[in-house]
């Protein structure tokens, strides 16, 4: 099993299954990582890894002088690798088994913005252009759904239902679907893009179905909508992060202070696995716990049989 051509055909499986661009170039670069580590080794095989090939290769990893997150990735890909081939049935043995990536149990979220400071960068843009206009119905989308970079741009015209009140994510992270609520103000700007900004921009470019376009008429990119951020992260005098995916952390952070159930907030950022939600935990531990303490029925019967007592 040659491990350039199996690696090759393992980047083109991520692709066909529907893995992020960002994601599938990720793991590319750390699969070349991965390649030319067991070049310096001679091995040509994927079936000739052991288990201590893997161990060594991870105690190199771990000597590093990156991120522990960094150093996560570059091993996190190696496992899914072995994982698809075992699963292809190409392997028996899988030499990855029972290792734990460099962070897993410590792992941090990253940037949060505070709902004080959500409140500053949804009132930069100015309303009285276009662009102002659709930079905050991009903005309150974001901060209403938690949605990822990559599944707001892939949204199209028909993916709105202002009747339901719902977005229809159809390319989301692993092509998987879901239905995302919009709230008031997120309906109340993107109607107005919708009706009066957009149909101005798609005079120039009449096929795109893309829903969010730039003064050109074409879809907005990556860099555009990151520009315009920071821009307006700038103007609103904040030195956080304001990158979409803070946007992301901070939805799901909000909702959770608020009393908002784990499981609920799990669907809505459309995470496989509960424990990646469970992350959001660690960000404000004493909101989370005053929430507890309010909302849950044993605490509160405790609480008023001890007023009883008094």
């Amino acid at each position: 099993m040659d491990v350039v051509v199996t690696i090759t055909e393992y980047k083109r499986q991520l692709k066909s299954i529907g893995y992020a661009e960002a994601t599938i170039e990720s793991y590319s670069r750390n699969l070349d990582l991965f390649r030319r580590y067991l070049q310096d080794l001679n091995i040509a095989d994927l079936r000739k890894v052991t288990h201590q090939v893997i161990c060594d290769y991870q105690q190199k990893i771990m000597s590093e002088p990156v991120a522990m997150e960094t150093r996560a990735l570059k091993l996190r890909v190696v496992k899914r690798l072995f994982e698809y081939l075992c699963q292809t049935h190409r392997l028996l043995i899988n030499p990855t088994e029972g290792i734990v990536e460099t962070n897993r149990q410590n792992r941090k979220i990253g940037t949060v913005l505070t709902v004080a400071e959500v409140r500053r960068l949804l009132k930069q843009p100015n309303l009285s252009l276009r662009t102002g206009i659709r930079d905050r119905a991009i903005m309150e989308v974001l901060y209403c759904t938690g949605m990822r970079l990559d599944e707001l741009l892939n949204l199209q015209v028909y993916h709105v239902d202002f009747k339901d009140r719902v977005l229809y994510i159809r390319k989301g992270k692993g092509n998987k679907q879901r239905v995302v609520p919009l709230g008031k103000n997120a309906r109340k700007y993107l109607k107005e893009y919708l009706e009066k900004i957009r149909p101005w921009y798609a005079k120039k470019n009449p096929r795109e179905r893309k829903l969010f376009l730039n003064q050109s008429g074409l879809a907005m990119t990556k860099s555009n909508l990151r520009v315009n951020l920071r821009k307006y992260r700038d103007e609103a005098g904040i030195r956080k992060s304001a990158s979409p995916h803070a946007f992301r952390r901070s939805c799901a952070t909000h909702l959770l202070q608020n009393g908002a159930d784990i499981r609920y907030i799990q669907k809505l950022l459309g995470h496989r696995h509960l424990k990646t939600t469970q992350a959001y935990t660690k960000v404000m531990p004493v909101e989370v716990k005053q929430t507890h303490n309010r909302t849950h029925p044993g605490i509160r019967k405790q609480k008023s049989k001890g007023k009883k007592s008094e």
